[in-house]
């Protein structure tokens, strides 16, 4: 996808007008002061879209899960319902047109977590804590870990419950796979084959999920882990600081992050995982807010430092919208110009910069460690995050940045054959139930506007569980000992050590195999139970073998709002789920259906102008490579290209080399009036199109022309000298994204050939962006 403006039909409203314009950008400088001929706005709009001709039947599934401490429950309940989602793509069920079955016949399944370790400082180092700490953003499970004798689950139907299932013979860090046909070449390398073989999937899939465990980095990192594995082209083996660690803080002088290395094995697990032609699924399940900080430069204090010694930002920085989170210069220079907003790292010269961090913990920021992700444009006056944008760009863009700081083909869409509408995004964050959720199926719903203005829009409109704050909000009960008070979170609470957020939701947890609540570190310390909604006081009756400490019977999550804002930047490709559930039935229907469409649609997305009869007008042009192109021909027929109720036939045509007006008009059966060139006359194919209104395309009363060029313009058929695109591409003019079929034909009418294709541009150069980041080159 490209960064050029958006299509010239949507902003003018007629093919004539967007002639005119793009004329106007074709024309030679001589031509600006010369008269142009008058030309009305038509009332026909022009929408193009691609269309994917056959039926997507693979799917490719990364599970990103958060394993920080808290995350077991969740884990748990997800492992437990995936074998749903598994048994609703393979069922196999045969369409009975085919006899094959209705849904995917291939799949991969991969799990990676959300722990990258904490680049160099001691917060997540592995040699000093665990090495789940960091995982690399290679696939799960982790070596050695996939423990013998080990139960998963299994469905016998998309819609029975889940039973206990022994976890399949161990694997390590790869891709699980499946295949419906043990007779394809695929099925050589395949895991699970045929129907037996999507019931292993099923388990396996419960089985690594489960096996992240939730002893990882408190520091999530859950959307770059994502890009690490999936997206970035040139992944490194590591990104760290130099540092001395220490009890209080790490000594890390002005050290920078080095990024080093390219991760061959990670880039061997993303080719065995993704393939070009499947339909790309990402999950991100997670009970906290992201902190995907950006391995550059000093962004390694928010980690190295000790409690109470981040400086602070300058005292404007509190005004700052907590959505706004700079990353690239122009979002630098907005802080330091409109908001008036800087880092005391930066410039020190603001009073706010010799004010401490609170001494009473109670409800107060004391700049703890846990807490170094919340706020920090608004509290450090800077932001030491990767901006959202790098995650929706995923997901959209064909050029991404790599960690090498070079721009390069983006792994998900490289091969030209899977686009933004065969990817689906869900995440399954903190956002309390209620505002994601149709009350009439209970299951998440299509988001609207209104919708997303209460989860994240301005904190006067948001909904007060949505707003991240150690001190309790206004709007949301306060917890005195009974959490029915507010059904949502229980109620707002003390944070007696202020080095915690309120929580956005909870839910009752599920009991373990003795009948018991588990003890849980949320509720540690003397009357438990009178002072956190999580907590309380004795076990269920069906405790055979209670265990020790106190008995935590909910569990919590907080404004993930992070996740939530980029999901809704995706638009149409995202989806959403409440992570506070009892079970996650609902929301894994609710993938599996985002899923099924997203695998059968083929649909416009804007709706087109009906003539007096019903009818549209349309083109339909179809790119294949050379050769291979089938049916009946138009001409062979002798019908024309779209004549009401003719029976469906192939027209081929090429632009390539240049052609005459008559040959145009020809191939595209379009009147094409051509003012100031040779011929004046309008030129008109040989069987006209009953349905579809005679159109007068217009230039300058002047010839005006592209200069000319012996480089073939983009080719839109088959029939070409030059080597074939690859099915389904579409090429650009660099100057216009108009119609094709009008660029085709006014190259023909002026005798010119298409100027060169341009790449995708950058949002910024890495340079630019490294020098508009203080902190990034601080010396």
């Amino acid at each position: 996808m490209d960064r050029t403006p958006k299509s010239l039909a949507k902003r003018f409203a007629g093919a004539a007008f967007a002639l005119g314009a793009s004329a106007a950008l074709f024309g030679a400088q001589g031509c600006l002061d010369r008269p142009v001929v008058p030309i009305p706005p038509g009332s026909t709009g022009l929408v193009f879209t691609k269309i994917k001709v056959t039926r997507v039947d693979k799917v490719d599934l990364l599970l990103v899960i958060d394993n920080s401490i808290s995350m077991a429950d969740k884990q748990s309940e997800l492992g437990r319902r995936m074998p749903e989602l598994v048994a609703a793509l393979t069922d196999p069920t045969p369409d009975p047109k085919t006899g094959k079955p209705a849904n995917v016949l291939d799949m991969h399944v991969g799990v990676v977590s959300s722990s990258l370790g904490s680049h160099g400082t001691s917060a997540c180092a592995v040699e000093v804590t665990n090495k789940h700490n960091n995982d690399r953003g290679h696939l799960m499970p982790r070596a050695g870990e996939w423990a013998a004798g080990a139960s998963g689950w299994k469905v016998a139907s998309p819609t029975a419950e889940p039973t206990a299932a022994a976890c399949p013979a161990p694997v390590t860090s790869t891709a699980l796979s499946w295949v419906f046909d043990g007779t394809k070449p695929e099925a050589a390398t395949a895991m699970f084959k045929g129907e037996a073989g999507a019931q292993q999937l099923q388990t396996a899939t419960s089985c690594v999920v489960q096996s992240v465990k939730d002893d990882g980095c408190g520091y999530e990192e859950t959307w770059e882990a994502m890009y690490h594995f999936l997206v970035d082209p040139a992944p490194y083996t590591k990104a760290e600081v130099k540092c001395t660690f220490g009890i209080s803080g790490d000594a890390c002088g002005n050290n920078k992050i080095l990024v080093e290395g390219l991760d061959e094995e990670l880039i061997a697990q993303r080719k065995a995982f993704l393939r070009a032609d499947s339909l790309l699924a990402v999950v991100i399940l997670s009970d906290e807010n992201d902190f995907s900080l950006k391995p550059a430069g000093l962004n390694w204090l928010p980690w190295g430092y000790g409690k109470g010694q981040m400086q602070r930002g300058w005292g404007a920085c509190a005004t700052v919208p907590d959505d706004f989170e700079p990353d690239l210069p122009g979002d630098f220079n907005r802080l330091h110009t409109e908001f008036k907003c800087f880092s005391c790292f930066e410039d020190a010269k603001d009073p706010n910069c010799t004010v401490k961090w609170a001494t009473d913990p109670l409800n107060n920021d004391v700049d703890g460690r846990n807490l170094r992700g919340f706020n920090q444009t608004q509290r450090f006056g800077y932001n030491f995050l990767w901006g959202r944008q790098r995650y929706v760009d995923a997901f959209t863009k064909t050029s991404v940045l790599g960690s090498d700081n070079k721009f390069a083909a983006n792994p998900i869409f490289a091969g030209g054959l899977r686009d933004p509408n065969l990817v689906v995004v869900a995440a399954i964050v903190g956002v309390p139930g209620a505002l994601v959720t149709d009350t009439a199926t209970g299951k998440p719903k299509s988001l609207t506007d209104a919708d997303w203005e209460k989860i994240v829009g301005p904190i006067g409109k948001r909904d007060p569980h949505m707003i991240e704050s150690i001190a309790k909000r206004d709007g949301v009960p306060v917890f005195a000992g009974d959490r029915a008070i507010d059904p949502v979170n229980g109620g707002d609470r003390d944070v007696a050590d202020g080095d915690d957020l309120q929580f956005a939701c909870i839910e009752q947890r599920s009991l373990d195999e003795k009948g018991c609540y588990a003890a849980g570190h949320d509720c540690e310390g003397a009357d438990a139970a009178k002072k956190n909604p999580l907590c309380g006081t004795a076990q269920p009756a069906s405790c055979t073998s209670p265990p020790a400490g106190v008995p935590q019977p909910f569990f919590k999550a907080y404004p993930g709002l992070r996740h939530l804002r980029i999901v809704k930047d995706l638009g149409v490709s995202g989806f959403v789920a409440s992570i506070c559930a009892k079970s996650y039935r609902p929301a894994i229907e609710g993938i599996t259906e985002k899923l099924k469409a997203a695998l059968n649609a083929q649909c416009l997305r804007s709706s087109l102008q009906q003539d007096e009869t019903g009818n549209v007008n349309c083109l339909l042009f179809e790119s294949m490579k050379e050769g291979v192109e089938s049916g009946k021909s138009c001409e062979a027929l002798g019908k024309g290209l779209c004549t009401p109720g003719a029976e469906p036939c192939r027209r081929v045509g090429t632009d390539y080399p240049p052609i005459t007006p008559e040959a145009a008009a020809a191939q595209l059966n379009l009147p094409i009036t051509v003012i100031g060139s040779t011929s004046s006359a309008p030129t008109r194919p040989p069987t006209a199109r009953p349905t579809r209104p005679a159109s007068t395309w217009s230039a300058s009363s002047s010839s005006c022309r592209a200069p000319s060029s012996s480089r073939a313009s983009p080719r839109r058929t088959s029939r070409s000298t030059r080597p074939p695109a690859a099915a389904g591409a579409t090429r650009r003019s660099p100057t216009s994204s108009a119609s094709s079929a009008s660029r085709s034909a006014r190259r023909a009418a002026s005798g010119s050939s298409a100027a060169p294709s341009r790449a995708t541009a950058p949002r910024s150069s890495p340079s630019a962006s490294a020098a508009a980041d203080p902190l990034v080159n601080r010396s």
